[in-house]
């Protein structure tokens, strides 16, 4: 059996599984990542495979851990429905004509292409990929041989996506940035989508299609509870606010402005609900597309991050925002009155 026909049919049975599925996803999940070791020879073990490059905007993450995303089998179900849909909606209003699909951040393996050749010809689709680290960009080149995937591939460009300019006399309909942690901390999600999507047509469908961090105060005890089946509250966790919103309309606002700040939000905590819930968390929603979404707990994506005990004194004002650069994520302060 020749590799590409070997991860057709693992990718056939995540695409096919119920979303609840979770050993028949955990198994598919890993024997895709076993067979991509195989096509692309990465050694995991390699300590410079380990190392993430350091870029202006954040650090793309190495190879080692790109690759290793795979086995989070919710995240790889949600993403690759949600992508094999939102291929099969742009191709209703393209007129015959091949989607476009610019997918920054590939890593070595291109996951989210994957289920898009194995569901669509080349004549329905074509690549613009593009990736950062050296290592991951090598990977990426064998990996497209050996499938012989070129066809498929209109462009291939080891390239930082925070500076890269789309050709003017092309167009994009579908652009993935998949390049985030907890938080939208660490990696340069945010600053590719502020590079890039300013550059697409209003028709483009973003994937992810929006990623929303929310403060919240935790009772770690209640969660503790909740989560290995002991009697609980089910009020472990207490919301505060949207801290940040990163989305279509929220980039173009921003290139409006033309400016890289975002807003500053302040949430007064309630000291009766800090008294039971003392621990300030960031919470992660991530819309892939349409229904396909990622909540709470649901991926390492969507733990909650933690950001202050608030237990040895009570703030009366916490005062968040979200910044780029060298180390991307939440900043905070806390006031007290």
């Amino acid at each position: 059996m020749s590799y590409r026909i070997q991860i057709h049919s693992i990718i056939n049975r995540i695409l096919d599984a119920e979303k609840n599925a979770y050993g028949e996803l955990f198994t598919a999940c890993d024997e895709l990542y076993e067979a991509l070791l195989q096509v692309t020879g990465i050694d995991i073990s390699e300590d410079s495979n380990r190392e993430d490059s350091l870029l202006d905007s954040g650090s793309a993450i190495g190879l080692t851990w790109a690759a290793m995303c795979i086995k989070d089998h919710n995240r790889t179900k949600r993403f690759m429905d949600g992508i094999t849909e939102a291929t099969g909606d742009m191709l209703k209003t393209t007129a015959g004509r091949a989607v476009h699909i610019l997918y920054t951040g590939t890593g070595p393996f291109a996951t989210l292409m994957l289920p898009l050749i194995a569901r669509f010809s080349e004549q329905q689709i074509q690549f613009t990929l593009l990736e950062v680290n050296d290592t991951s960009f090598n990977c990426l080149q064998k990996l497209v041989g050996t499938l012989q995937l070129e066809k498929y591939i209109r462009r291939i460009e080891k390239t930082d996506a925070t500076n890269w300019k789309l050709p003017s006399n092309e167009t994009v309909d579908i652009f993935i940035c998949e390049t985030m942690q907890q938080g939208l901390r660490t990696e340069p999600q945010v600053a590719i989508c502020m590079n890039i999507i300013p550059q697409l047509q209003s028709a483009t469908i973003i994937i992810p299609e929006q990623i929303i961090l929310k403060a919240a105060l935790i009772d770690l005890g209640e969660r503790m509870k909740r989560k290995f089946g002991n009697k609980s509250s089910g009020n472990d966790v207490h919301l505060l606010d949207t801290i940040f919103t990163l989305n279509k309309e929220m980039i173009l606002q921003q290139a409006d402005e033309a400016s890289t700040v975002f807003p500053e939000t302040t949430i007064a905590i309630p000291p009766e609900v800090a008294a039971s819930h003392p621990f300030l968390y960031l919470l992660t929603d991530i819309v892939v597309y349409k229904q396909e979404k990622l909540l709470i707990d649901q991926s390492p994506l969507t733990l909650p991050l933690k950001l202050a005990d608030l237990s040895q004194y009570l703030p009366a004002k916490i005062k968040l925002q979200y910044h780029t650069g060298k180390k991307p994520g939440i900043q905070f302060s806390m006031h007290v009155s």
